[in-house]
């Protein structure tokens, strides 16, 4: 068993913090669903909406940094490069005050965040521990190839474990 970096448990904790935000963003956006029909939705119906919907489209590009982030925390070891493009690109999503484009996640997030006390907690809980990651200045595209370098890892070291 190879021995874990000194980011493995800083990284988890933003996980952790990633998912708690990611979890209170959907209940925030089911209440306001319900509302509008009337009725609570089933979960197999919220879900299926979540899926189709056009109006939930925005949220795509979170699923698919936290699916990254898992993968890169389950590494065998995560570079300085790994935690500091993991801190970028939560950054770039869910702190960039830059958003130009009207239906970007950052326009729709801060919509949320701004119309209710429930994720202030969590969006500052994140952005503190976000903090004890290493920073770097890092492009989109070079963030895209990184993130896509995590999971190639990911898929030689799974298949290194089962040979």
């Amino acid at each position: 068993m190879s021995q874990q970096s000194a980011h493995h448990s800083k990284a988890f904790q933003v996980r952790q913090a990633l998912w708690a935000l990611q979890k209170e963003v959907l209940n925030s956006l089911k209440e306001e669903f319900d509302r509008e029909v009337g009725y609570q939705a089933a979960p197999t119906e919220w879900f299926q909406v979540l899926m189709t919907a056009e109006r939930y489209i925005w949220l795509r590009e979170l699923t698919s940094l936290m699916a990254d982030i898992d993968i890169m925390t389950e590494l065998e070891f995560i570079t300085d490069q790994h935690a500091s493009t993991a801190r970028s690109e939560i950054e770039r999503l869910l702190f960039d005050q830059n958003a130009t484009d009207a239906d970007s996640f950052a326009k729709q997030y801060n919509g949320l965040l701004m119309s209710g006390a429930s994720l202030l907690p969590l969006h500052s809980q994140l952005r503190a521990t976000l903090q004890h990651l290493p920073q770097a200045e890092i492009s989109k595209d070079q963030a895209a190839a990184e993130r896509k370098s995590w999971q190639e890892e990911h898929r030689h070291q799974a298949r290194k474990k089962r040979n």
